[in-house]
């Protein structure tokens, strides 16, 4: 059914590490007895976290939501730094459920509303985002609770999400990397006569970016829209050595895709960019 649907993205929620998104109460694990409450900068990002919810739940209103958790829901023991609260990645598995059932219930989660889950980078999930996307109820990919590469139709509207893509660029060339990757998937997918995305998201990087191609089929003239999505992590003691200087930018993205297959603009919150 065509109905105006809304688009919300997150990627990057790390979840487990000291440095991310945590749960508001004091956290008690099983494995080894383990607790953890949030502290430095994990208070302002949970802050963020219901700003966000409370700007996406203004924004539904009357719509359909489609939610896309959009790789690395977990932190694992990627860098062996110990900047986690748990080495178990179940435990870290069931604090990223309960952080998203918080958020589900934050927005209004309702009857027709579906969630989404990609693959990220495997030395920090392992498989554990197919144990999260059954828990979940996320809608499967055949038969995985995770999707490799998701391609979505809303409204006749092709997004496409997956968790590494393009690097944003920066200072005076920051979206220029973007721009060009999204006109590499178009020249690709038009060799093989195929239909480019109309949408694409991606993560990994930390770096919201958002940036358009205009293209050519014939003569008729489209646009292909990409947007890197912020991450829900600050910088941990291993980002510190990689890239002492850039920030980190916490956050969401929500887009509204209308009945008629009207694209709207990304909306972008971010953390200290109020």
């Amino acid at each position: 059914m065509l109905r105006d649907t809304l688009q919300v993205t997150m990627s990057d929620l790390h979840s487990g590490s000291n440095y991310a998104l945590f749960l508001p109460n004091l956290w008690r694990g099983k494995s080894n007895n383990n607790s953890h409450t949030a502290g430095g900068p994990q208070i302002e990002i949970r802050k963020h976290f219901e700003k966000y919810a409370g700007e996406v739940l203004v924004a539904r209103k009357n719509k359909r939501v489609r939610l896309v958790i959009n790789g690395d829901c977990i932190d694992g023991d990627h860098h062996h730094s110990g900047d986690v609260c748990t080495l178990d990645e179940r435990e870290q598995a069931d604090i990223h459920i309960d952080l998203v059932n918080e958020f589900q219930k934050r927005i209004n989660w309702q009857r027709g509303d579906e969630i989404y889950y990609t693959k990220g980078t495997q030395t920090h999930v392992h498989n554990m985002e197919s144990y999260i996307g059954e828990k979940m109820n996320a809608v499967m990919d055949g038969d995985f609770y995770v999707h490799n590469l998701l391609k979505l139709d809303t409204n006749g509207a092709i997004s496409w999400y997956v968790h590494h893509g393009s690097g944003a660029g920066s200072g005076a060339n920051e979206g220029n990397t973007l721009r060009n990757w999204l006109k590499r998937i178009v020249e690709d997918e038009l060799k093989d006569g195929q239909c480019p995305p109309d949408v694409i998201y991606t993560g990994h990087v930390h770096s919201p970016t958002y940036n358009s191609c205009v293209y050519r089929q014939k003569m008729k003239f489209k646009m292909i829209h990409g947007v890197i999505l912020p991450s829900w992590q600050a910088k941990t003691t291993y980002s510190h050595m990689k890239a002492p200087v850039q920030r980190n930018k916490i956050g969401g993205v929500y887009q509204t895709i209308y009945a008629n297959g009207t694209i709207g603009i990304p909306q972008f919150s971010v953390m200290g960019y109020e």
